[in-house]
């Protein structure tokens, strides 16, 4: 779970976190307005519902969906599989919007049928939510749905790498313009000030949410590209040993000291496990298999930037590498970001040179 972001439970065995910005609306709404606060607590549960959408999808096509993180203009799903086909990439990513226009279509029939109070007001307000949502996710830009989509559509004709570089390029554009036009916009209309100010303060941040989720995208692609045929099984680390759930903490502790290594692995239902040796005082007849953690499991022939993003969507720091039925050795995001880091400086320092020899 990224550190920004607060679990709130689980469903479908997905965890459900809130970002910090989702967190702070909550509280101010609760001290500004009882009614406003209940209508952003409804869009919660609507962008809840957008994002298990997505979730649902990526399931049905045997992806894995880690978490998921909800933000105040939409949520994100963390999935463990980082190469996806253009065709699922765009079911996944389309049927959020899908979802949030069919519950805005739902609050708006309910519109018309209620009667004129408070009830009517909140639900036109859920409705135009809802249909702003769907029309903003739909857009072509990442970090948002509509950028996953119009990247899907581009592979048809060219590679990952080049297809993602195009929607980086035409998210920053329409991150400028989200601060241009409002900006001729409100210099024309005729409002207060403080108006003015409120409004364009928010499509400033939605444009730094284009721009920075567009920036993540272009590194994250660039990285995939530098370490294109590099795999963890060249940084694995043999610093480990195994042993059964059943062992005592006492017999756990003397081979600790004995061997000198402190990441301890064990098999728990058939599924390889770190021990938590840094857990909080725990009573002497507790096992082995009472402080595994569940960790990111990685064959060795895994890429270097899937593994990494496995294990910062892990939240544990670590991955343990197995081959067959067997644990080959652990690798750390340090461990993985040191690496990455040296090569990229290596692969500049080559560049560097061969300016120089052509020079």
């Amino acid at each position: 779970m990224a550190s920004d972001s607060l679990r709130i439970g689980k469903i479908w065995g997905i965890d459900i976190n809130l970002h910090w910005t989702f967190l702070m609306l909550m509280l101010l709404f609760l001290v500004l307005s009882e009614k406003i606060f209940i209508i952003f607590l409804l869009l919660f549960i609507c962008v809840l519902i957008h994002e298990l959408a997505h979730s649902f999808t990526s399931i049905k096509n045997g992806i894995k969906v880690r978490e998921i993180v909800l933000t105040p203009i939409g949520g994100a799903s963390m999935i463990d599989q980082a190469d996806i086909n253009p065709r699922v990439e765009f079911n996944i990513a389309v049927v959020g919007p899908l979802m949030s226009f069919l519950l805005g279509g739902i609050f708006g029939i309910f519109v018309i049928f209620s009667r004129q109070g408070t009830l009517t007001f909140m639900l036109q307000i859920l409705f135009e939510l809802n249909i702003a949502l769907g029309v903003l996710n739909i857009l072509p830009a990442f970090p948002l749905d509509g950028g996953r989509v119009f990247r899907s559509y581009l592979r048809r004709k060219y590679d990952y790498f080049k297809a993602t570089i195009i929607t980086v390029k035409l998210s920053k554009y329409m991150a400028g313009l989200f601060v241009l036009l409002p900006a001729i916009y409100l210099y024309f209309v005729n409002a207060s000030f403080e108006y003015k100010l409120f409004e364009f303060f928010i499509y400033v941040i939605v444009a730094f949410f284009l721009y920075g989720g567009a920036q993540a995208e272009l590194q994250n692609v660039m990285l995939k590209r530098a370490t294109k045929g590099m795999t963890i099984s060249r940084v694995v680390s043999k610093g480990f040993i195994t042993v059964q759930p059943s062992i005592g903490i006492g017999r756990l502790y003397g081979l600790v000291e004995k061997k000198g290594i402190s990441i301890v692995l064990t098999k728990k239902d058939g599924k390889y496990m770190l021990i938590d040796l840094f857990r909080k005082r725990a009573p002497g007849n507790l096992t082995a298999g009472d402080l595994s953690l569940d960790v990111p499991v990685l064959k060795p022939n895994a890429g270097m930037v899937e593994a990494m993003q496995s294990i910062e969507i892990s939240g544990r720091g670590i991955a343990i590498v197995v081959k067959g039925s067997r644990p080959l050795g652990i690798v750390t995001s340090q461990h993985l970001s040191a690496f990455i880091s040296l090569h990229m400086m290596s692969l500049a320092a080559h560049g560097s040179r061969r300016e120089t020899k052509a020079i």
